[in-house]
């Protein structure tokens, strides 16, 4: 009778589970494959959403800054780099959770996710947590540059930490929501293109809906990315044309009811029709 450990091993058939031991739990591996899928597409994925940005704060924050006045005791620089900090983390917020889910519905390897030990609501916040730090990584980039060309900053940053996790997790999910629920890539980028970037640039990103008639004030209130840009504005400037208290609340709100949205379509097992 042989007494190799290796041919014991083999004739004493599979380990049960309790010999397994990770190398990393299911949840870290999926937010490591999300990240690692858009570094591949770093050019456009990462560099692409902070050259465009940082575009904005060149031309409006530099240039037009000398002709342009702005509310308050701020050049007009420092007045729309909270808007577009802004933009940056719902345009790429809402483009990783929604481009992820959509191509891996498409190519059904969503299957093998969801067969995995991986519970439902973990692979919903590996994509959110893939986002959002997809988002920081813009972010860090843009502020990089924009502190020193415009001088602007932080005026009270807990807030401003709390209002962008929250509109981090806004985008997210309502990519998330996108990214289910599309039926073609068509879908994914007509959201961005037809409801983001509009509702972004009339949520007063470039200017104080104070500057407004009465009536388009009213309509500004109505748009959801109008709290965001206001409590990204509170964060870096101390004031804006809202509330703090309700700007911070609405915008958590926002992700909350888009979470539950996002929850109960994963919950339901929809996805794996």
């Amino acid at each position: 009778m042989t007494r190799d450990p290796e041919v014991l091993g083999v004739l004493a058939g599979p380990r049960t589970g309790d010999d397994f031991v990770a190398q990393r739990s299911p949840f870290l591996w999926l937010v490591e494959r999300e990240g690692l899928r858009y570094l591949r597409i770093w050019r456009y994925a990462v560099v692409g959403p902070i050259l465009s940005t940082l575009l904005f704060v060149l031309v409006f924050g530099s240039v037009l800054s000398r002709h342009v006045d702005a509310p308050g005791h701020v050049s007009y620089g420092q007045f729309i780099v909270p808007g577009l900090v802004a933009q940056a983390v719902l345009d790429v917020s809402y483009y990783n959770g929604t481009t992820s889910l959509f191509e891996a519905r498409r190519d059904r390897y969503i299957h093998d996710v969801f067969s995995s030990p991986l519970r439902w609501w973990e692979i919903n916040a590996a994509l959110v947590s893939a986002a959002m730090i997809r988002a920081v990584v813009t972010v860090a980039v843009v502020l990089a540059f924009a502190v020193p060309l415009t001088g602007i900053g932080v005026q009270r940053p807990g807030y401003l930490v709390l209002a962008t996790v929250g509109a981090m997790v806004a985008a997210a999910q309502f990519g998330v929501l996108c990214g289910a629920l599309a039926q073609t890539f068509d879908h994914v980028y007509s959201v961005e293109s037809l409801v983001l970037l509009p509702l972004g640039f009339l949520g007063g990103i470039f200017y104080s809906v104070h500057q407004l008639p009465q009536v388009w004030q009213l309509v500004s209130h109505v748009n959801p990315l109008f709290w965001i840009v206001q409590a990204e504005r509170i964060g870096f400037l101390g004031n804006a044309d809202a509330s703090a208290a309700l700007a911070l609340g609405l915008v958590w709100l926002l992700a909350l009811l888009l979470s539950s949205w996002s929850a109960a379509i994963f919950a339901s097992g929809q996805l794996k029709d």
